[in-house]
């Protein structure tokens, strides 16, 4: 952490009299601990969500480290829900200490159910001595600061109305981090960066269905405009402010502000009587900022985390004062005195905690293992997130799931993606929990339960309503109570006669056929919004987008009788059945390979390439077999160009072109047996080539995929392992050079694991 910052007071030169001024040299930060929302229900009624761990880090603690290098004097954290916990944690936190490079209050608001709430809380202590930065709680960043506060003051100095600086993150619509519950579009003077208007936008499976779907924009706002404007929908905000004393002064002036963007921004831009402006300041592409406002940004968040995208904040940062994090290759965390089983396997993207165990045979990838685990043999946890204390007996699977603290999963048990397991939730063995599911420890019991529903775009009353507040829900004691009860008895079906734990739900039923993320076809629980089924967008290359695959595959299957027509023929498929392949397939082939070659002809950036292709799918309605088919045969044509030109070599024109256009596949490959159908594709596209180097082509393309962590080890040897007694001659050749290398593979895991 950075030390406070120190006024250098040098001698004043000259022989004027200069008058003595003196000012407040403090800067402010308000943090508001309370997302007044309901999305992490139900473990926030229990804990607060800024206490929640990420990557084994509360979540406050990123907020704060951003704080401390901000070079902020004061903070004060507006609490709300649970302030209790939150002010225990603080007054034994490092921030309370000596050592610390600012004081820190906690102000408790017990009252406040939105931002404009707190913000007139604020206002009426009269606490705030000048321009302030205003954050969100759940806020991990890296940027710099200072940058942000230099231009905030420009503006300032130039523009006497200025009141608020926004800072966003510029990010693709694709962006792993960006979340789809709060879509918005800025309207930007495009010399100065003025926000000109500030509009939310639905989800684009209802931007037909809602009347915000398009921008109006009152013509007077647009006077004052000297240069162009610029259309932004490609910002994420962090809630990230810097703001001056007139932010609070004009919430409590309008007891109708409840939200930051919506009303107070919207606001004082649309006002005829308030005459400010507010500006935006866009952050480096090399800077990370991101918020954790949903489960989907949750899993984004941890996987960058995990990879190093927010270095500094990094697991083996150790910001904790007793954590012993160390990093190993392959981006792989463990603490001290972790016990590992000699033939349990840690993949990559994975993090374990102090004390904590994994038996024999067992494998853990991209995962986050919390402290005191107990984690059994042959148990497979793959993209989740597991709390401390918890218990996994042997021969479960646990998959995109969160597993909160001190629950015990029973031997056999199948936790499928989606599921939330509350804390101190005991599940039985040899149970299933299908799709979505949220389980709770005792029954959870609201009176007009306003539960964030993250599947439709609606009014800012619809989503965000209900506060973590409203989140204490009183726990029913007895069948007499006369309000409704969302359980009636223990659910032995669910958890087993020898587990503990309740289903939970909210009243409002969704409507699938209006819901963004449909729940799957395979769950009969309610919608939970979970981590899980990002229909129509894949917000991440890695974590988020990689639980869409399920769904895809069912609709594979749904749509085959659709889809068949006169034209047909069949071909095989990578899941080991047959797939019509239609006229609209035949279509988006030409126009995905149309589109990549444009890409390696223009040199786009991979993020709009990524874009013009998911644009592309959903239009035809095809698979993302269909997808890693185009990009595969554009990007062999282009190496190929490049050869029988004499341009580059093989090995050159493979790295050239797989190096860089590789990431491609990292938003179209979600798991292992997706990984094989790419070396699949490869290998069958590469056999027809030209006999004299498509072997070496095939060779290079699988290790430059594989060096990326696109492809893993385990899918390559399903792959070399599949069938290949009908295998053709000219397929044998063409993997004959990459057959070496795998026995190659195998020969040095084999010696690792004897080290």
């Amino acid at each position: 952490m950075p030390p406070k910052n120190k006024k250098n007071n040098g001698p004043v030169k000259g022989n004027k009299k200069q008058k003595e001024i003196v000012q407040d040299e403090r800067f402010q930060a308000i943090v508001l601990t309370d997302s007044f929302e309901t999305r992490f229900m139900p473990l926030t009624s229990v804990k607060p969500r800024c206490l929640l761990p990420l990557a084994n880090v509360p979540l406050i603690e990123y907020t704060l480290e951003f704080l401390a290098k901000a070079g902020v004097n004061e903070v004060y954290l507006m609490c709300s829900s649970h302030a209790d916990q939150i002010q225990e944690y603080i007054e034994n936190s490092k921030w309370s200490s000596q050592e610390s490079p600012f004081n820190i209050s906690t102000i408790l608001s017990l009252e406040s159910r939105s931002v404009g709430d707190s913000m007139r809380d604020l206002d009426n202590r009269g606490l705030i001595t000048g321009d302030f930065l205003l954050v969100s709680g759940d806020v991990v960043t890296n940027i710099d600061f200072n940058k942000a506060m230099a231009v905030h003051k420009h503006k300032k100095s130039l523009d006497k109305d200025h009141i608020l600086t926004m800072v966003l993150t510029k990010a693709s619509p694709l962006h792993r981090t960006r979340s789809p519950l709060d879509p918005a579009t800025f309207l930007l003077d495009k010399k100065t960066n003025r926000c000109i208007y500030y509009q939310p936008i639905p989800p684009i499976s209802n931007a037909s269905k809602s009347s915000s779907a398009s921008i109006n924009i009152d013509p007077e706002l647009l006077e004052d405009v000297e240069d162009e404007m610029s259309i932004r929908n490609d910002l994420i905000d962090c809630h990230v402010d810097i703001c001056t004393p007139h932010v609070p002064q004009i919430f409590q002036d309008n007891f109708d502000y409840q939200y930051l963007r919506q009303d107070f921004v919207n606001g004082v831009l649309t006002s005829d009587l308030l005459k400010k402006t507010i500006y935006a300041y866009i952050i480096e592409n090399d800077e990370y900022a991101a918020r954790v406002e949903s489960w989907a940004t949750y899993g984004a968040i941890s996987q960058d985390i995990l990879a190093r995208w927010s270095y500094p904040l990094v697991p083996d940062a150790n910001l904790l004062d007793n954590q012993t994090y160390t990093y190993e290759f392959n981006n792989i965390y463990k603490e001290e005195k972790v016990i590992l089983a000699q033939s349990c396997k840690i993949g990559t993207s994975t993090s374990i905690g102090s004390k904590s165990s994994v038996g024999e045979g067992s494998h853990i990838s991209k995962s986050v293992i919390g402290r005191n685990c107990q984690i059994g043999k042959n148990v497979r946890i793959t993209n989740s997130y597991i709390w401390n204390d918890v218990v996994i007996e042997d021969n479960s699977v646990i998959d995109h799931a969160i597993i909160a603290h001190n629950a015990k999963i029973g031997a056999g048990a199948t936790i499928n993606p989606g599921v939330v397991i509350g804390f101190n939730v005991e599940l039985g063995k040899n149970k299933t929990i299908a799709n979505n599911v949220r389980i709770v420890e005792k029954p959870i019991e609201k009176e007009d339960d306003e539960f964030d529903n993250a599947s439709s775009f609606g009014s800012d009353e619809e989503e965000e309503e209900e506060s973590d507040n409203e989140e204490d829900e009183v726990k029913k004691q007895s069948t007499n109570n006369k309000n409704i009860p969302l359980f009636e008895v223990k659910d032995i079906d669910l958890v087993g006669e020898d587990g503990t734990g309740f289903l939970y739900t909210s009243d409002r039923e969704v409507d699938d056929s209006d819901s963004e993320y449909e729940v799957s076809s395979t769950s009969n629980a309610p919608y939970s919004g979970v981590l899980y089924q990002m229909q129509a967008l894949n917000f991440s290359d890695d974590s988020i987008a990689s639980l869409t695959n399920h769904k895809h595959k069912s609709k594979r299957r749904s749509n085959k009788n659709r889809r068949l027509s006169s034209a047909s023929v069949v071909s095989t498929d990578f899941e080991g059945g047959y797939s019509e392949v239609d006229d609209d397939e035949e279509d988006f082939d030409k126009e995905g390979i149309a589109t990549v070659e444009r890409a390696l002809e223009n040199n786009h950036d991979i993020d709009t390439a990524l874009l013009e292709l998911n644009t592309l799918r959903m239009s035809y309605n095809v698979t993302y077999h269909e997808v890693r088919s185009a990009t595969v045969q554009a990007l062999l044509t282009r190496v190929v160009h490049f050869i029988s030109t004499d341009t580059l070599e093989v090995k050159e024109a493979t790295e050239k072109i797989f190096r860089t256009w590789g990431p491609l596949f990292r938003r179209q490959v979600f798991d292992e047996e997706e990984q094989v159908d790419l070396i699949q594709i490869l290998q069958n596209k590469s056999v027809i080539l030209d006999n004299t180097y498509n072997q070496k082509i095939l060779f290079f393309a699988i290790n430059i995929l594989y060096d990326e962590e696109i492809i893993e080890e385990d899918a390559i040897y399903l792959w070399w392992d599949s069938a290949t007694s009908n295998a053709t001659k000219e397929l044998a050749t063409v993997k004959e050079l990459t057959g070496k290398w795998v026995d190659w593979l195998r020969e040095a895991e084999e010696e690792s694991d004897e080290d």
